[in-house]
């Protein structure tokens, strides 16, 4: 027995919604792939930013010991010339020359050491940087193949189902053919609607009772308020 029009517009809607539904996952796979690459960059330049950090404290400590040096030798040159110093103003300007650049020396070591520190911690921080750099890359060629797979699933699936819809729409009869494809091409999936009681539901209008018996016999129905090709979905 063929399957009246109602029924066929029941597994069209079905189709056509699942078939949509599918397009949407297929579109948004390059938004999640572009996610992905975003997200991997990102990791990228934390990683290699942890490696930046550690050339910098090495060059700042190699610049603060050259400052050191250039320092000592001016405190011998300020020692040397206290000792020749030929008058009492001259011997202390030379001293208050000889306190500023001990206390250069001071805060300049401390800042070599602070800096050493603080190297020796970036330093031991490394390896946990290159694992998480690794862990990260691994877990993105692991979703660039999880993402190829489940493409192919899905073009599978796509495929599949438009093969049933084009057969389930070759059963339409010519006299509501033309009146099902208008419908699709203004409304897409959203052209067709179920009715649960008397209830269309697209618009939640009720339709009458000679219009839900005749949707029971097989007649082609259009909600009289939204225009939506009608079946009855209990």
């Amino acid at each position: 027995m063929a399957a009246t029009v109602p029924a066929l517009l029941r597994q069209a809607h079905r189709l056509r919604k699942h078939l949509r539904e599918l397009q949407s996952e297929i579109d948004l796979g390059p938004r999640v792939s572009k996610a992905q690459q975003s997200h991997l960059t990102a990791e990228e330049a934390v990683h290699k930013s942890a490696y930046d950090l550690a050339a910098k404290l090495k060059m700042k400590i190699r610049d603060e010991e050259g400052t050191l040096k250039q320092i000592n030798v001016q405190l011998a040159k300020y020692e040397k010339q206290l000792n020749e110093a030929g008058s009492p103003k001259e011997y202390e300007g030379k001293q208050s020359e000889i306190r500023q650049a001990k206390e250069k020396i001071d805060l300049t070591e401390e800042a070599i050491l602070t800096s050493m520190e603080e190297l020796e911690n970036r330093t031991a921080a490394l390896p946990a940087d290159d694992t998480r750099w690794a862990d990260s890359q691994s877990q993105f060629q692991q979703q660039q193949v999880d993402a190829k797979e489940r493409l192919e699933r899905i073009l599978e699936d796509q495929t599949l189902a438009k093969d049933e819809l084009a057969k389930v729409d070759a059963q339409l009869p010519a006299d509501a053919k033309g009146q099902y494809e208008r419908l699709i091409a203004r409304y897409g999936p959203d052209g067709l609607a179920g009715v649960h009681g008397r209830s269309c539901q697209q618009c939640r209008t009720a339709i009458t009772e000679q219009q839900k018996a005749e949707l029971i016999n097989g007649k082609f129905i259009c909600c009289p308020n939204c225009g939506r090709g009608l079946y009855a979905a209990d």
